[in-house]
C-alpha cells in the first residue's frame, strides 16, 4: 500500500509539474516543444539554401536596413507563416512568395504534424506551422549582427529553464522601432547596452532552450510586444494575409551577407642560408583592426606562444641547427570573426664541426 501511495503521489507530481512549466511566459515568438522532432545537425537538409544570391524579385521597402546573420551558404529550414505566425496551428502555412501548403499534403517528416510538405522538382521543404521567424541550419558557426544597433538582450531568455523558449538569445534594438532577434545560441559575444556593428560576431549558434540540434532561430519584431514581421516581405499575388508586415527588409531588396573583409590568415616561414639559426616569419590576413597571436612548433611538437597581440608583419625566429619548426598565426578581426593558419616545417641545416686530425 506504501508503495502504490508513493507512486500516486509521484504520479500527480509529475501531472502538475508540466502544465506549470508550459504555462510559463515566453518572450515572442517561442513556445516550448516544437523542435523535439529532429535530430541534427544542421535539421536535415531540407529546404532552399540561402547563399547570399537569391532574389526575392520585390523592391526593398523604405526602411530596409538588413543583411543576412551569418556567412556562407546555409539551409534555410523553417520558414514564416504569414497566415498565423502565433504558434498555432491551424493546418496551414503560407510562404512569402504566396505559396500555401497544407496539412492535408504530409510531409517529410509525417511525424511531426506541424510540418507540411511543398514538392516543386521533387525537393521537400519542411514548414513550420505558425513559425514567426527563419530558422537556418548553423552548427556551432559565428552569428553576425544583421544591421547596426544596440543590444537590449543577451543571455538566457529565461534564467530558472534553460531547455526553455529561444535559450541563450540576442536582440538588438534598430531604431524604427524594429529589433532583431537571434535565438538557441551556445555563446554570446556581446553585452546589454553595447553599440553593435553590422556584420560584428555576437555569438554562436547553437541548440540551447527548445531546440534539440544546432540552428538559429532568426526574426524580426516590432519592439514593446508588437509582433513579428517578415524580413522577405510578401510577393504573393494575392494580398499579404498577415497585416503586421513592413515590405521586403532587405538592403536592395535580396538578402545579402555583410560587406565586411573576412579574415584569411597567410604565414610563410624561410630560413636565411647565411645564418644557420634564422627562420624569417611572416604573417598577414584581411579584415579591419587585426589582432594576431603567433606560435612556434618545435621538434618535440608542442606549440609555445612566440608574439602576442601584435599586427600584420614579420620578425626572425631563432632555432637550433639541425632542427626543424613551423608557424600557426591566429588572427580577431575587430568585428570578432577569427581565422587562423600555419606555415611550412623549415628545417635548419646542421652546423658541421671542426675535422679532428
Amino acid at each position: 500500500m506504501r508503495i502504490l501511495v508513493s507512486i500516486l503521489t509521484l504520479l500527480s507530481l509529475l501531472l502538475h509539474a508540466v502544465p506549470a512549466q508550459a504555462a510559463a511566459a515566453y518572450p515572442p515568438g517561442h513556445k516550448l516543444g516544437h523542435y523535439v522532432r529532429w535530430s541534427y545537425p544542421s535539421q536535415m537538409s531540407y529546404g532552399p539554401i540561402e547563399n547570399g544570391t537569391g532574389k526575392t524579385g520585390m523592391a526593398p521597402a523604405a526602411g530596409a536596413f538588413l543583411t543576412l546573420p551569418f556567412m556562407g551558404p546555409h539551409y534555410v529550414t523553417s520558414i514564416f507563416d504569414h497566415c498565423s505566425p502565433d504558434y498555432v496551428a491551424n493546418g496551414t502555412t503560407c510562404r512569402y512568395d504566396g505559396t500555401v501548403v497544407s496539412s492535408s499534403v504530409g510531409g517529410p517528416d509525417p511525424g511531426f504534424d506541424w510540418g507540411y510538405a511543398q514538392t516543386p522538382g521533387s525537393h521537400d521543404y519542411i514548414y513550420y506551422d505558425g513559425h514567426d521567424g527563419y530558422d537556418y541550419g548553423l552548427t556551432y558557426e559565428p552569428i553576425a549582427a544583421a544591421a547596426p544597433g544596440v543590444v537590449i538582450w543577451a543571455g538566457w531568455i529565461n534564467d530558472s529553464c534553460h531547455t526553455c523558449s529561444s535559450g541563450i538569445t540576442v536582440e538588438i534594438s534598430h531604431g524604427g522601432g524594429l529589433l532583431s532577434y537571434y535565438g538557441h545560441l551556445s555563446r554570446v559575444s556581446v553585452a546589454n547596452g553595447q553599440q553593435i556593428r553590422r556584420g560584428q560576431v555576437i555569438g554562436l549558434s547553437g541548440m540551447t532552450g527548445t531546440a534539440t540540434g544546432p540552428h538559429l532561430h532568426f526574426g524580426i519584431y516590432h519592439v514593446n510586444g508588437g509582433g513579428a514581421v517578415d524580413p522577405y516581405g510578401w510577393g504573393g499575388s494575392d494580398a499579404d494575409p498577415y497585416s503586421k508586415d513592413v515590405g521586403d527588409l532587405w538592403l536592395g531588396g535580396s538578402p545579402r551577407f555583410a560587406a565586411i573583409a573576412m579574415p584569411k590568415v597567410a604565414v610563410t616561414a624561410i630560413s636565411n642560408p647565411r645564418d644557420p639559426t634564422a627562420i624569417k616569419v611572416a604573417w598577414s590576413s584581411p579584415g579591419g583592426g587585426n589582432v594576431f597571436a603567433v606560435y612556434v612548433v618545435g621538434p618535440d611538437g608542442t606549440m609555445q606562444t612566440w608574439k602576442r597581440a601584435t599586427g600584420a608583419g614579420s620578425a626572425v625566429f631563432h632555432g637550433r641547427p639541425g632542427n626543424s619548426y613551423w608557424f600557426w598565426a591566429s588572427v580577431t578581426t575587430d568585428l570578432g570573426w577569427q581565422d587562423a593558419n600555419g606555415s611550412s616545417v623549415v628545417g635548419l641545416p646542421s652546423v658541421k664541426g671542426p675535422k679532428i686530425p
